[in-house]
């Protein structure tokens, strides 16, 4: 009686001890991999929203190659790198946004502003807004300085009907050239 107990007791530790031993070769299997695989459309899109909207602006769906955080410069400096490099050469974007020339001086400066709320906005400005399109609906309003002023952008929904309005905090239309 007690020798089928010891067997199937003796079967059993057996059995256990050889699906452990094949568990252990399999996890230590080698890999010639270290890093993990990303794709250049994951790499800009790791990039800040402000650096995406800047190259998308200068070059609009061309296809990314590579999209690098680079510091050699002693700074942090956004390269992107095109499919068609002739056309589209490299583009060297700051952080805030601003286009940058290969010997990182600044070509297209972007504009610094903080989104504000409607109930932020001067009274005058709401005014402003009425006026120039009453049936318009807001996207969003930006808050920039301008040397000495303050502007506001209001940006539509409807961009096609309604261009961006350019407001200073007295309500007064200006243009870009201001």
């Amino acid at each position: 009686m007690k020798s089928p107990v010891l067997l199937v007791v003796s079967l059993t530790v057996l059995l256990a001890g050889c699906a452990t031993q094949n568990q252990n070769k399999t996890a230590a299997q080698q890999t010639p991999y270290r890093k993990p695989l990303t794709s250049p459309g994951a790499k800009f899109g790791a990039l800040p929203p402000i650096v995406q909207l800047s190259v998308l602006a200068q070059v609009g769906p061309e296809e990314v190659v590579d999209a690098v955080r680079d510091t050699s410069s002693g700074r942090v400096v956004y390269k992107v790198y095109f499919r068609d490099s002739e056309i589209f050469p490299t583009i060297y974007v700051a952080p805030d946004g601003s286009v940058l020339n290969p010997d990182l001086t600044v070509a297209v400066r972007a504009r610094p502003g903080t989104r504000v709320k409607p109930a932020d906005v001067p009274p005058s400005v709401k005014e402003a807004v009425l006026k120039r399109a009453p049936a318009a609906e807001v996207a969003y309003i930006s808050k920039e300085s301008w040397g000495e002023r303050t502007v506001y952008v209001v940006t539509f929904k409807d961009q096609t009907h309604n261009p961006k309005l350019l407001l200073g905090e007295d309500g007064i239309v200006l243009d870009e050239a201001q």
